[in-house]
């Protein structure tokens, strides 16, 4: 049964998403009602899938890892049973997902498993899938490339590498269901998901090795000698005490079911009404049943009541497949359709994650779609609710303009209590201003307008101006030699805004130029002087007006009256002076 390697293209389910509706800032994918169209694979009977045994995944794994060292990185959380005891070299790796992928940011954690059952290979699948969709569609999909730069989702797609390999090897070994242990009565494995440590609750009905469990070795529940007796569910415990997770799956097959804690009990947790909320929006996109982990059958000792009783993570179990040839179907088709209707939930709980409890929070505006007059500020309006209360000091908005680097200004309170303002200042004709909204409410959660932002932005554009400006360079002046002229341009007009006012003209046989509305020139030589005068706007529109300078060296005509009186005076003075010497 172990069969050729198959990829799923990421372009199938990367289709999938992209036709899938979204309603509001936090909703999810609604479910695709065609997935059999999207994994169509021609008339006649369907080939087979090519399952992927441990070895093509891990080779699969660090691949990924090298062709996007930045977002996606591989690590060994821990051995097999087998590695252990040198009877093989397989190691359970975990991929992390992220920007900034070697540090540990401050963003919400998630942990996706799969394969704690031997026989469950859909569930490998699926989640090698998912880390086909996260890596390879980064930058290309708004929700991915968000969800990989505000989010750390570890996926370790083979729990239980030693009873993959053991399954895959011979059809006889095909429905086997736990590790490799060896027992040391002739019998083999432990159930790795009733090994886990119980539910840590302090209700001694949901210890390990209670309902749904077995001490007897040879059975397929075998829970184990104690807690955490297996490498393999000791790898997934250190990973999950070494990080901060806040939501988490488990994929297995078969059932079509969504399941929470508790398993061991038909009593409701502390969390039942967001886990019921959670699980329900999950079942919603892949049309499965969603329900409490009891309502299967009780377990006790499995990830699912442990993580979320011992470690605070809502965590939800997939069962996958419906009766579809039990455990792994073979055809294609059936297999691609269920690794397509798994991805969208998966999806939405890595973006719940920043806020499990869902609380109220939206960000409503209407996108400026008009065009702007240039050299005119942009107001943009928003209203923002929070059920947690709105953290003004965090509110802003972000722009850029022809795509250049983004810039920040304030959103302020107006009169409304729930309605803001951010002003946008002026820009040139013919812009492009690109913005998005960024709030936080008093829980510290983060929300966009729009939600994907800076992957998806709202946008308007600044009118073209094709209307010139009118220049008016004045009336004809009129100076003697020396004295100080001064132009006026301010009658110029222009529909937007004159930016440049130019004043040339030719002064003692060189190129004269003068800038500003009014500038002011000393003629020192006498003679006519035609001066133009040039207006440009933002737009580079322009036009042309000129004025005539007299410029003379004799008398100004008001002085010629006072000019007799005043020699008379002088010789007057001087013949006074004389006779007083003589004298």
């Amino acid at each position: 049964m172990l069969r050729q390697h198959h990829f799923v293209p990421a372009v199938l389910v990367f289709g999938l998403m992209l036709s899938i509706a979204q309603i509001g800032d936090m909703a999810p994918f609604a479910r695709e009602s065609t997935v059999a169209e999207a994994a169509d694979v021609g008339a006649g009977p369907s080939p087979d899938y090519a399952y992927r045994n441990y070895t093509v995944i891990r080779d699969l794994m660090y691949a990924t890892e090298t062709e996007f060292p930045s977002i996606a990185k591989v690590y060994d959380i821990g051995d097999s049973w087998e590695k252990t005891h040198g009877l093989a070299d397989r190691d359970v790796l975990a991929m992390k997902i992220s920007d900034n992928v070697e540090s540990d940011e401050d963003e919400p954690e998630i942990l996706i498993m799969a394969l704690h059952h031997a026989r469950e290979w859909p569930t490998s699948e699926i989640a090698s899938q998912l880390i086909d969709n996260l890596t390879a569609l980064y930058g290309l999909d708004a929700r991915i490339s968000w969800l990989v730069e505000n989010r750390e989702t570890w996926i370790v797609p083979i729990v239980n590498p030693d009873g993959l390999d053991y399954a895959m090897s011979d059809p006889a070994n095909e429905d086997w269901r736990k590790n490799r242990r060896d027992n040391g009565d002739g019998t083999y494995g432990v159930d790795l998901n009733r090994n886990y440590n119980g539910s840590q609750n302090g209700d001694p009905l949901g210890d390990w090795g209670g309902a749904g469990t077995s001490s007897d070795t040879s059975d397929s529940t075998y829970c184990g000698e104690y807690p955490f007796s297996e490498p393999e569910t000791q790898a997934i415990r250190d990973l999950a005490l070494n990080h901060s997770f806040t939501v988490g799956i488990d994929l297995h097959t078969y059932g079509d079911q969504i399941m929470w804690p508790w398993g061991y009990t038909t009593n409701t947790t502390s969390d039942d009404v967001d886990l019921v909320r959670i699980g329900n929006e999950m079942a919603e996109l892949n049309g499965y049943v969603a329900d409490q982990s009891v309502a299967l059958y009780p377990t006790t000792g499995d990830s699912l009541d442990w993580l979320y009783g011992g470690m605070d993570v809502f965590t939800f179990l997939f069962e996958i497949g419906g009766n579809a040839d039990w455990f792994h179907p073979e055809e294609e088709d059936v297999v691609l359709g269920q690794i397509a209707e798994n991805i969208p939930p998966a999806l939405l709980l890595i973006e719940i994650a920043g806020d499990r409890h869902e609380r109220q929070f939206d960000i409503l505006h209407q996108p400026l779609s008009e065009e702007f007059p240039p050299g005119e500020d942009v107001v943009v309006e928003v209203e923002i609710t929070a059920a947690r209360g709105v953290n003004t000091a965090s509110l802003a908005l972000q722009y850029r303009v022809d795509g250049s680097s983004w810039s920040e200004t304030p959103i302020s309170r107006t009169l409304g209590n729930d309605t803001y303002a951010a002003t946008i200042p002026a820009q040139a004709a013919g812009a492009s201003v690109e913005y998005f909204i960024v709030a936080r409410d008093n829980g510290s959660v983060r929300l966009t307008s729009p939600r994907y932002a800076p992957y998806e932005l709202h946008s308007f554009s600044i009118l073209l101006d094709d209307e010139p400006p009118v220049a008016n360079a004045g009336e004809n002046l009129i100076a003697q030699v020396g004295s100080v002229v001064t132009f006026i341009g301010s009658a110029s007009t222009d529909n937007v805004a004159i930016t440049n006012f130019t004043w040339s003209f030719d002064y003692e046989s060189s190129p004269m130029e003068l800038y500003g509305e009014s500038p002011s020139f000393t003629f020192w030589s006498e003679g006519e002087y035609l001066v133009t005068l040039v207006v440009r706007d933002a737009a580079g529109n322009s036009d042309a007006d000129t004025v005539m300078v007299t410029v003379s060296s004799e008398v100004i005509p008001e002085f010629q009256h006072a000019a007799v009186p005043i020699v008379l005076l002088l010789a007057v003075f001087i013949f006074a002076y004389r006779r007083r010497r003589i004298a």
